[in-house]
């Protein structure tokens, strides 16, 4: 397993919260941050491995307007 990083981020990009994921892969942690972190008001989420950005993940609303 791997050790990711995944920072829920707000609108300006600052960082709300820091969250540790453990993961096989790149795939598996993108999809476990998605899931786990993504929530009403959190307009994306970084999944960084070590000093790497693994991928910015966008949220979006499972509802319409």
């Amino acid at each position: 397993m791997t050790t990711y990083r995944a920072y829920q981020l707000d609108a300006r990009r600052r960082i709300l919260t820091a969250s540790w994921v453990e993961a096989a892969n790149d795939s598996e942690a993108k999809a476990k941050a998605a899931e786990d972190l993504c929530e009403e008001d959190i307009p994306s989420v970084e999944l960084w491995q070590a000093t790497r950005l693994v991928d910015e993940i966008t949220c979006e609303d499972d509802g319409e307007a």
